[in-house]
């Protein structure tokens, strides 16, 4: 028998399914599917909120790696390596001020100072001298024992060339003895001699120069290219930054001051063998004048200072270390610790134009 749905409340029987049950499952159903829905939605809108985080994100990472891209591509090389080396001259300079430190107070507990540790190497050995003189005394030993066994050995007819020959040995046995002790005593006398281990103007050979001939550096837009006679058989070439502050005119035969044992530096392919002196501020730069009485080659002195016996070559390094106590005075004159420089057997002063109190470099 056949039963239309809307007489499922007639049924009686086991399998019979009562309508209020129906409704029931059919109402569970849809909630069940409306709660399934929403939750779908939800982790769809969940989904997307990350994937748009996920993208701002990304954005914003190429972003700065295009900045860092664009940035690393304007950067200059060389900027970067002067950096560095502008931290090593830093780090160099504090070296030599606590080695020079090291220095004075040795020299305060009476410690003699026989060679400058802090910016040369000792030029000799004494124990290789000592050594070199017993290995000459052991050649020689080995030598006349090698002749007296060879004049017991040989006929009697050859003893005369034998003698002739032992006798030979033996002079250049004593003279190699003799050299030996006349340089171990210089090299003593070399080392008794103190070393100059100041941190002042004594170290600087300071001169008068002409300059000779000016011209523009063929590769440097701010360099000029000097040749400035200092008293020497030959002229030196120097270079110096002054293209901004004078004309090849101002510099043409003037009369100048030039560091000369600054050891020699390349420039842009051309070797700078010293430096001229001039005045600086961040605005000016101005040439130190020697008194026009001076000639090329003469000494600049500081009353106190002994500036006879400057070193042969000093480092840039002991160069930075006294340059700052140079400057001009309220008067114009290039002084050391407010010393004035001179021009020996006196000659004068040497002065700046117009920069007072303005360091010297």
């Amino acid at each position: 028998m056949t039963h239309h749905p809307y007489y499922l409340h007639d049924m009686n029987h086991s399998g019979d399914i009562k309508a209020d049950q129906l409704k029931e499952l059919i109402l569970s159903s849809t909630q069940l599917n409306l709660f399934s829905a929403f939750q779908y939605t939800r982790a769809q809108y969940f989904y997307m909120d990350s994937i748009e985080q996920k993208a701002a994100l990304a954005d914003d990472r190429i972003k700065k790696l295009e900045s860092l891209i664009d940035s690393i591509e304007t950067l200059d090389p060389n900027a970067y390596i002067e950096v560095l080396q502008e931290e090593n001259d830093r780090l160099k300079i504090r070296i030599q001020k606590l080695l020079q430190e090291t220095v004075t107070l040795e020299q305060q507990q009476g410690v003699t100072q026989y060679y400058d540790f802090i910016h040369t190497l000792p030029k000799t050995n004494l124990n290789s001298t000592h050594q070199h003189k017993e290995k000459i005394g052991s050649v020689v030993a080995s030598s006349e024992t090698v002749t007296s066994s060879e004049t017991k050995n040989e006929p009697k007819p050859l003893n005369t060339s034998v003698s002739a020959t032992n006798e030979n040995v033996s002079d250049a046995g004593k003279k190699s003895k003799k050299k030996g002790k006349d340089e171990t005593k210089k090299d003593q006398e070399k080392a008794k001699v103190p070393v100059n281990t100041a941190t002042d103007i004594t170290r600087f050979d300071l001169r008068v120069g002409k300059i000779v001939s000016v011209e523009k550096h063929p590769d440097a837009d701010s360099l000029y290219v000097e040749t400035i006679d200092i008293g020497e058989e030959k002229p030196r070439t120097v270079c110096s930054g002054l293209v901004k502050h004078m004309s090849p005119d101002d510099l043409h035969q003037k009369l100048v001051i030039v560091l000369c044992n600054l050891k020699p530096a390349k420039m842009r392919g051309i070797f700078s063998e010293a430096m001229v002196m001039c005045a600086s501020t961040p605005d000016k730069v101005e040439l130190l004048e020697p008194p026009s009485a001076s000639s090329p080659g003469d000494r600049v002195v500081c009353e106190g200072y002994n500036c006879s016996s400057p070193d042969q070559q000093i480092k840039k390094e002991l160069c930075d270390l006294i340059l700052p106590e140079m400057k001009t005075n309220t008067n114009l004159e290039a002084t050391f610790k407010n010393v004035v420089w001179q021009i020996e057997n006196g000659k004068g002063t040497i002065k700046s134009k117009t920069l007072e109190n303005a360091p010297i470099k």
